[in-house]
């Protein structure tokens, strides 16, 4: 079987741009960055980062790490509370994106789809799910160790030139490929997860299957993805632009002259800001997971719901 990549992308734009119950959900699978190819707002918005040292999430970082100076009682309440709020992002994340894989698999079985109908399905599968996506950040996480450890010994004595670069380049490499490989996985398995009942491990190796006998269709449709994506992320970059010069004046008065009107002003020209790039990334983010949906009930339609 051979699906056509070009073809799966405008019948994934065409649901989105039909179904505006699938917006939100897109949001969110940004917000969490669990969508295809770690798509993440936090990501790809250089705005988190703000376009200046002065944004407010520099000056909420700078707050709490001199609040918390010398005090480990506070830097483990600080992070202990920041690995419950990213948990809880992911979870909602994972929410959102079963709901968008349920409503989307509705769509292509030649229902109406629904905001009720997909969040019916984001209540049964998102726990199974959320297992997944943490399994996959793990993958990665142990994946980097042996490049964060290299540079690291690096760091502690004098390589010369040539070894830094060639281990780095291996590594970088090396954490590519598997990034890749983890992510194409964990799309596969997430649908077989969701739309065939199946539990984590059974998913996985169903989907290791499904991309060894159909490795072509699977890696034209990741391409696509990915143009996706990048489209995405250039899309941010045009958005900063074009905010960039208004959001860096108010941030350096907000700083400069520690005004409490101008530092609420800087944080509700931060929010605007952020809802319109949030906007902008769910389009992308949603059409990229449409896309791994649709291909995969081409590959596995048995899996359709009942329509």
């Amino acid at each position: 079987m051979q699906t056509d990549g070009f073809e799966i992308l405008k019948r994934a734009w065409l649901y989105v741009r039909r179904n505006r119950f699938l917006w939100p959900y897109g949001f969110f699978i940004a917000l969490a960055g669990v969508g295809p190819q770690g798509f993440s707002l936090w990501m790809q918005s250089p705005i988190p980062r703000g376009v200046t040292g002065y944004s407010p999430i520099h000056q909420i970082g700078a707050r709490i790490t001199d609040f918390a100076h010398n005090n480990w009682m506070l830097w483990v309440l600080f992070v202990t509370a920041g690995i419950i709020v990213g948990l809880v992002v992911i979870a909602v994340g994972s929410f959102a994106q079963v709901a968008a894989i349920g409503g989307v698999a509705e769509i292509e079985a030649g229902g109406e789809g629904g905001f009720g109908g997909a969040f019916r399905w984001g209540r049964d599968y998102f726990r199974r799910y959320l297992v997944l996506v943490l399994a996959y950040v793990a993958v990665l996480a142990l994946v980097a160790v042996p490049s964060v450890l290299f540079w690291w010994s690096l760091g502690s004595r004098d390589g010369g030139f040539l070894l830094p670069c060639a281990g780095g380049l291996i590594l970088g490499l090396v954490f590519v490929l598997v990034s890749i490989l983890a992510s194409i996985m964990m799309e596969i398995a997430g649908r077989f997860l969701v739309l065939e009942d199946r539990g984590v491990l059974e998913s996985v190796r169903m989907a290791g299957i499904l991309i060894k006998d159909f490795h072509r269709d699977v890696f034209i449709t990741w391409l696509y993805v990915a143009v996706v994506t990048i489209a995405g992320v250039f899309s941010m970059a045009i958005l900063i632009a074009i905010l960039g010069s208004p959001l860096s004046s108010i941030f350096t008065a907000a700083n400069r002259h520690h005004n409490g009107f101008l530092i609420a002003l800087s944080i509700l020209v931060f929010l605007i800001a952020w809802a319109l790039a949030a906007a902008l990334s769910a389009v992308f983010a949603i059409t990229a997971s449409a896309m791994w949906t649709i291909l995969f009930v081409e590959l596995e339609p048995e899996a359709l719901p009942d329509s």
